[in-house]
């Protein structure tokens, strides 16, 4: 393959191992992104990725992925309870939310607490330092800044709800840019930046499309997107599953509201430039239709985007993205080698053509290419 390549990473939490194990299979294959685009999780991952020589990259994620595996442990509520109880996945859920994860969260102090009355207020339920020592230890700022790839973090301003993009072509991405990114209210606390309050992009855009299909490009290019929410499930029959799927509703639907719009943006810039190609000469140089013919213009080279949408493993339970055990991230990994590499099988030399916008999804093991109709 000769594309440019952007790999747009999606936030998840937990969910996240999925993106490390897609990504072993592009490495094994030799396709290396020029450009990553991230938010959350997705953002941690870009930094372990581009934040490491290319030989390094895999090996990179695995020490995070695996230190960040929670291990079972049958004294939280007695060895009977936990043998009955692990099946479902409520003892997992419970074990990660009494004890967080010994890599990225612990809980605060007051934390949750902090709700009832004669206690001091807190702004979050878990604290995010341990993620702050292992990037300082897993990832080379210069190495990420030096510009041998592009990298796309974005966050949300707390104040106003504006989206906030850091771009190592414009400063650098440091530790706390990261964290930002990450801050989904109210598990995880906000970073200030500037004089900005900033938390998660998931408030903005969960997988951000826009972040990168906005961006003129005149060149051909290939984007591999891995979304970790679903928009399709089985059904609701628990309080637990209830919360996935409000998660899994809210997110998710981020992600087709923008492909409706990026495909109307471009089928619009399209009929712009064949109107401008059909101009008499004299009529293209009139000020009033300047601004038009400027955006037909955008249309630039060729986007094929690959959509990737993780939909389960075997061991799946409630509250999935708060699932850190060492079984199930060790099932997401594995998923997301093989979804990608069964998605790029299916995509084969198949590209877009010259100044069009292709979409292409993989989900649940089905890959089909969608039409303008089909992102309503």
């Amino acid at each position: 393959m000769t594309d440019r390549i952007t790999l747009i990473l999606a936030g998840g939490n937990a969910l996240g191992a999925y993106e490390a194990g897609a990504y072993e299979t592009l490495h094994e294959r030799g396709l290396y992104p020029g450009q990553f685009v991230a938010v959350s999780t997705g953002a941690i991952n870009a930094a372990l990725i581009a934040g490491n020589p290319p030989e390094k990259r895999v090996d990179s994620l695995r020490r995070f992925w695996a230190l960040v595996a929670q291990d079972m442990a049958a004294w939280v509520l007695g060895p009977s309870y936990w043998s009955t109880a692990l099946d479902s996945g409520r003892a997992r859920i419970m074990q990660c939310a009494l004890l967080g994860s010994a890599g990225i969260y612990h809980p605060r102090f007051p934390g949750a607490l902090s709700m009832l009355p004669g206690m001091p207020t807190d702004k979050s339920l878990y604290d995010l330092g341990p993620l702050r020592e292992q990037l300082k230890k897993a990832v080379d700022f210069g190495r990420l800044n030096s510009g041998e790839s592009r990298v796309i973090v974005v966050a949300v301003d707390a104040h106003s709800g504006e989206e906030v993009r850091f771009d190592t072509t414009e400063e650098p991405i440091e530790v706390d840019h990261l964290l930002a990114s990450c801050g989904f209210l109210p598990f995880f606390p906000p970073v200030e930046i500037d004089g900005r309050l900033l938390v998660d992009g998931a408030m903005s855009s969960n997988l951000p499309l826009e972040a990168t299909l906005e961006e003129h490009a005149a060149e051909d290019r290939l984007c591999i997107a891995l979304d970790l929410l679903r928009r399709e499930n089985d059904g609701v029959h628990t309080v637990g599953q209830a919360i996935d799927r409000q998660l899994e509703l809210m997110l998710s639907s981020q992600t087709w509201k923008a492909l409706k719009n990026l495909s109307q943006v471009h089928a619009l810039r399209r009929q712009l430039r064949l109107l401008g190609e059909r101009l008499p000469a004299e009529l293209r140089t009139d000020p009033a239709l300047a601004p038009a013919l400027a955006e037909g213009e955008k249309l630039g080279g060729a986007t094929t985007l690959l959509l990737l949408t993780h939909t389960s493993v075997p061991h799946d339970a409630e509250l999935r993205a708060f699932d850190f055990s060492r079984p199930v991230l060790t099932e997401r990994w594995e998923s997301g080698r093989v979804d990608m590499a069964q998605a790029l099988q299916a995509l084969g030399s198949r590209r877009a053509a010259p100044g069009e916008f292709v979409v292409r999804t993989f989900s649940g093991g089905e890959s089909r290419e969608l039409q303008g109709a089909d992102m309503l």
